[in-house]
């Protein structure tokens, strides 16, 4: 056989493999498999995984434990409040008729501060000086003010008897027992914390912390604390990330950078197997190096999409095995930063069991223009402005996908529809807010 047959041989035997390759590599942009969208609105992409991604498991913990946690129970009260009838203020409890005379002479018999009793009833002619929070004794059916009253040896003068029923806070008035108090997926701020206490709450039955695995990828990358090199950057997405995942409730597993190969990559994602939920940046576009599609699909996924048509963040995907859910965002800094925001965040509130899995949107007045224009939509970084009683989105003055300075002291994503055409001051656009940072 020539050396020219056995090529020949080689190429015809060698050429269903490479048709599989460049199937499975697809640098080109289309589909990698059947199910895969390409180009898809970001509406279309949070449903796309909303509607898949399920709660994880739940766990009973004590009230200390439970702040920032999301409730896996409706919870009714067990018990009114405030459980007995009390004072508001401090003054003279007594037992009053609709037509006292003015001024009003009664014998004093007692002393009720906040957190004791009166071991006897107060009847008509007797009054017992009485504290804020303190409970009402029996017999008495008001409280007047102490400004209102003077002391006269053992007696107190009335000086405005008030009527029946005023200056008392009945039992139960804020909850009456059996109240729903709390719904499921309620998330758990420290006022709710306060009032789980103040009925008696002991445990409660709450979604476990989401688990979520974080790294990036990317040979030009170094970690902090290493020398920079020419042709180097310093790794930047893992800590802001990793910063929005603790501010959302999530344990964060983050593994060291990875090279923009396969198999290192796949490495990478055995690690963060038992992960609820992975995070990967960089990557995710369309160079020889942007590899990561391409190792969630060896690795077993269904990529549900490629590419959102917006910016910043175009190239992101996202890939589901079994319960577990992998983000592939862009690598620069700001476009993953915008894409956490708009997709991920409201499908790790659905992992987490909130109720509320959406940003309200709202409309805000642009303080200044936008020049740039272009047939994607756009999301635009601004400070909140309130002025005249309305929200004015102060654009953040660079807005490239890289320019992580542009998120600093930034609100507000604003949304510029598709061939928008140029922003002009005072228009008025679509926002939502982004998570509360301190400017």
């Amino acid at each position: 056989m020539t050396i020219i047959m056995f090529i020949a041989t080689l190429k015809k035997i060698s050429l269903p493999y490479k048709k599989v390759v460049e199937r499975t590599l697809d640098v080109e942009g289309k589909e990698m498999n059947e199910s895969m969208k390409v180009m898809i609105e970001l509406e279309e992409a949070k449903e796309l995984v909303i509607t898949r991604i399920l709660p994880v498991d739940t766990e009973s913990v004590s009230l200390s434990e439970a702040y920032g946690r999301v409730l896996a129970q409706d919870i009714r009260s067990p018990m009114a409040m405030p459980p007995f009838a009390r004072s508001p203020l401090d003054g003279f409890a007594y037992r009053a008729e609709m037509y006292d005379s003015q001024p009003l002479l009664l014998n004093i018999v007692g002393e009720i501060p906040a957190g004791t009793l009166l071991e006897r009833d107060i009847v008509i002619g007797e009054a017992a000086k009485i504290f804020t929070g303190a409970p009402i004794p029996p017999g008495a059916n008001c409280v007047v003010r102490i400004e209102d009253t003077e002391l006269v040896g053992g007696t107190v003068r009335i000086l405005r008897p008030v009527s029946p029923g005023s200056n008392i806070i009945a039992r139960g008035e804020e909850i009456k027992e059996g109240d729903l108090l709390l719904r499921q997926g309620f998330h758990l701020t420290p006022p709710a914390i306060g009032l789980l206490a103040a009925v008696g709450v002991v445990q409660v039955k709450v979604y476990r912390r989401p688990r979520v695995g974080l790294f990036s990828t990317g040979t030009e990358l170094v970690d902090v604390g290493q020398p920079l090199h020419p042709s180097k950057i310093y790794n930047s997405n893992s800590y802001t990330l990793r910063g929005m995942l603790q501010e959302a409730g999530c344990e964060v597993l983050a593994i060291p950078i990875v090279a923009d190969h396969i198999d290192k990559t796949l490495e990478a994602l055995e690690r963060v197997a038992e992960a609820d939920v992975v995070i990967a940046t960089g990557g995710a576009s369309v160079g020889d190096y942007d590899v990561m599609r391409h190792a969630l699909t060896q690795f077993g996924c269904e990529m549900l999409f490629w590419k959102l048509n917006l910016k910043p963040g175009t190239p992101a995907s996202v890939g589901q095995k079994g319960k577990q859910f992998f983000f592939s965002l862009s690598g620069n800094p700001a476009a993953a930063m915008v894409t956490f925001e708009l997709l991920v965040r409201p499908a790790l509130r659905k992992l987490a069991g909130r109720s509320m899995v959406e940003e309200a949107r709202f409309l805000v007045k642009m303080a200044e223009g936008f020049d740039k224009s272009g047939k994607q939509r756009r999301f635009l970084r601004a400070q909140a402005v309130f002025k005249d009683g309305e929200i004015w989105a102060n654009p953040a003055p660079s807005q490239g996908s890289g320019i992580l300075r542009s998120m600093i002291g930034s609100h507000l994503l604003v949304d510029v529809p598709a061939n928008h055409g140029s922003v002009k001051p005072g228009e008025l656009l679509m926002a939502s807010w982004i998570a509360d940072w301190e400017s």
